[in-house]
């Protein structure tokens, strides 16, 4: 499959790298600071977002958020330029809104996916990230040859936005554990336990989670929640506006939306 790709950060790259390793001819942007990794695996390089998607059967974006998303498709040219049978395929954790408006305005016959992700670069390594899609049952058939060559598990949600939303649940409740768990192991220092050991330990019970799992490494509290919190602020308010818009109460998790607020660092 002719595959172009746009975001070439620590999990672009992988991703990249992956499909190049798996058969796929892959064109990238030079966005990011994965090209000489992208370019040692074999990839090719277009300077020209437009170029790029024309002579693609599927585009995959992994950029930071709805901003940078725009700046590729609409200022950039790249959704206009994808030919009838192609698959935009965008992994950027952003709003259900904008992945509905992306869907809207596609060339007819392209197929669009909000083909939002779980797990991290050493997921996307060993080929087991889960895809959570939205959009067309079709378009995600077409899509997944090149998807299965870094995610293990691929759900069909059914139709726009609908990946973005689930993925937006599922960071709001990794950002509330992770907060919870940050403040136990702040409780455990004040009596006088180290931190990473009692993170050790309760992976081992029933208090285990994901978030827990982060403060298993010697480092401070505040450091592990510093390195987290630029992308959880990100998408605690991508939650909170997507809620907003839907009417829906978020109520139960005041504290979380307070916590990761910009103004609380």
């Amino acid at each position: 499959m002719k595959i172009g790709w746009v975001g070439l950060g620590a999990i672009g790259a992988e991703m990249a790298g992956r499909l190049l390793a798996a058969g796929h001819a892959v064109t990238v942007y030079p966005r990011g600071k994965g090209l000489g990794q992208a370019r040692a695996a074999g990839a090719q390089v277009c300077d020209d977002y437009a170029a790029l998607a024309a002579g693609s059967e599927l585009v995959g974006i992994c950029v930071y958020n709805d901003a940078q998303v725009r700046e590729v498709l609409f200022g950039g040219g790249a959704l206009a330029a994808l030919k009838p049978g192609a698959v935009l395929a965008n992994h950027t954790t952003g709003s259900p809104a904008l992945a509905r408006e992306i869907a809207e305005r596609a060339p007819a016959g392209v197929g669009v996916l909000d083909a939002t992700f779980s797990g991290g670069p050493h997921d996307v390594a060993a080929g087991r990230l889960t895809v959570m899609a939205g959009g067309a049952a079709e378009a995600l058939e077409r899509a997944r040859p090149a998807l299965e060559a870094y995610a293990a598990q691929i759900h069909n949600l059914g139709g726009p936005g609908l990946g973005q939303t689930l993925k937006l649940l599922n960071n709001l409740l990794f950002a509330t554990n992770q907060m919870n768990a940050a403040r136990m192991l702040q409780l455990a220092e004040a009596q006088g336990f180290d931190a990473a050991a009692v993170a050790r330990v309760l992976q081992g019970c029933s208090g285990a989670s994901f978030a827990l799992g982060l403060f298993q490494r010697p480092a401070a509290v505040a450091a592990v929640l510093a390195g987290a919190r630029p992308y959880l602020e990100k998408d605690v308010a991508a939650v909170a506006a997507a809620a907003a818009a839907a009417g829906l109460d978020l109520g139960a998790f005041a504290e979380t939306l307070a916590f990761f607020a910009p103004a609380s660092r």
